[in-house]
């Protein structure tokens, strides 16, 4: 009888080799690791691409530093020497103005390092009585504050014309104005409240907010929203001007800190530590200090404004070392633009002030203070005769050391209200210590980690495919 034997389906090795079968099997086991290769490649590709997209992103946060450049103590051909620099403004046009409390007056600087006078120093009609702060207005007026009458002077450098209206009814100099329009903004060390106007008006009001001791202001580039620096509690504080939400942007401040001038440019923050001597930034959310010395090395000491230019140079008002600092910038990621603060109170912000007096004069240390002493205080009231002459500073080396700067008068007694409570910002407050980790920067040299392990795993495995 005759029988068939099968061969069991699917055993490829119980069948005879037939021709072209068994090379084809070799071919294919050579290629593997070259597969295997490429693939691992491929991969790295992808890593090394996804790292580019990283370094790319244009709102990856980065680390932006400051330089600083020149020091001017002097404004050749127009001042031989700058008495007490006590703030600085950047024009629209990209030039720096100088508010010079003890002598000078108001000084420019153009965008070409060409100085010039835009209202003298002195009590005539058209001088500028102990100079204090400064702004402009969108049609290129210089408004300054002057301690000296005490009052608010509107120059029109094109025609030379001069306006003034009082100050705010409290004592105590103007350490900072803003500007939007025709609403005028001022900060008074020592009142307790934020100050404004209708420019021209002597109706002074105050702005609601958590604030105890106002001692900056500045406008958004849109005018919506208020940032004010607290010299009552060392914080910052922004206020949306539509909603009235007000936020805390967590300074992360020190012992000595006493904040000052403030700044703003495209969403970025920057305010005056005159206790430290520093100038600090708060970019992308993250404070660190920007400004600490001049290009000598030398520190700030009692520096009392700082200015933003469109280039986004520092310039600082050094007030005890009796210069002027500017800083470059460099490293910077243009974001993407930030919205206004959101968060919207329930109700009105309450208005708090501190429980005693507060302190706006900055700890004196004799050790690490200069000799020269411009003076802290204006002199008496004029009598409306250009003969009585204005406060002057001494000659430097002669005076005491380390001047309080201006802003630390008699103080308005305020009701006893209770403290604020800061609200902690998103990015919480030790921003200066996490900085180097932030953003792209260890994304890059993971991704680079990764793709040369997948790599090393890849060529691993085909050459345990060669030697089986």
């Amino acid at each position: 009888m005759h029988r068939t034997v099968r061969e069991p389906e699917g055993d490829a090795t119980a069948r005879p080799s037939t021709s072209g079968d068994a090379p084809g099997r070799r071919g294919s086991a050579r290629r593997g690791p070259g597969i295997l290769l490429a693939a691992g490649a491929a991969a790295v590709a992808v890593v090394l691409a996804g790292a580019g997209v990283a370094l790319a992103d244009p709102g990856a946060s980065v680390v932006e530093r400051w330089t600083p450049l020149r020091a001017d103590s002097s404004a050749p051909p127009v001042a031989s020497t700058f008495a007490a620099p006590n703030d600085v403004h950047v024009d629209a046009d990209g030039s720096v103005l100088v508010a010079d409390f003890a002598g000078n007056g108001v000084l420019r600087r153009s965008a070409d390092g060409v100085w010039s006078v835009v209202a003298p120093f002195g009590t005539g009609p058209r001088d500028m009585w102990n100079p204090s702060a400064l702004a402009t207005t969108a049609d290129g007026r210089v408004l300054v504050a002057e301690a000296g009458r005490p009052a608010l002077a509107t120059v029109d450098p094109g025609k030379g014309a001069v306006t003034r209206q009082a100050a705010p009814p409290v004592r105590g100099q103007v350490s900072g104005l803003a500007v939007d329009g025709a609403t005028v903004f001022a900060a008074v060390p020592g009142s307790g409240a934020l100050w404004t106007a209708p420019l021209g008006s002597d109706a002074w009001t105050t702005v609601d907010g958590p604030w105890r001791d106002p001692s900056g202001v500045a406008l958004s580039d849109d005018g919506t929203v208020l940032t004010v620096a607290d010299a009552g509690v060392d914080d910052v504080w922004q206020v949306d001007r539509t909603t009235g939400s007000a936020v805390s942007l967590g300074f992360p401040g020190e012992p000595g800190s006493t904040l000052r001038g403030v700044a703003v440019d495209h969403g970025d923050v920057f305010v005056v530590d005159n206790g430290e001597g520093r100038v600090w930034s708060r970019v992308q959310g993250s404070w660190r200090v920007a400004v600490s010395t001049a290009p000598d090395g030398s520190p700030l000491v009692n520096p009392t404004g700082v200015a933003v230019g469109a280039d986004r140079s520092l310039v600082v008002a050094d007030y005890n070392r009796q210069r002027i600092v500017t800083a470059a910038s460099s490293g910077r990621v243009v974001p993407a633009p930030t919205a206004a603060p959101t968060s919207v109170p329930t109700d009105t912000p309450t208005t708090t002030t501190p429980d005693d007096e507060p302190t706006t004069a900055p700890p004196v240390d004799a050790t690490s203070r200069p000799s020269a002493s411009p003076s802290a205080s204006p002199s008496a009231s004029p009598s409306g005769s250009a003969a009585v002459e204005p406060t002057t500073s001494t000659t430097a080396g002669a005076g005491s050391a380390g001047a309080a700067p201006p802003g630390s008068g008699p103080m308005r007694t305020a009701p006893t209200r209770t403290a604020p409570t800061r609200t902690a910002p998103t990015d919480g407050p030790d921003h200066a210590r996490a900085l180097a980790w932030t953003g792209s920067a260890p994304v890059v040299p993971a991704l680079a980690v990764a793709g040369l392990l997948l790599l090393l795993g890849t060529a691993g495995v085909a050459a345990r495919r060669r030697r089986a």
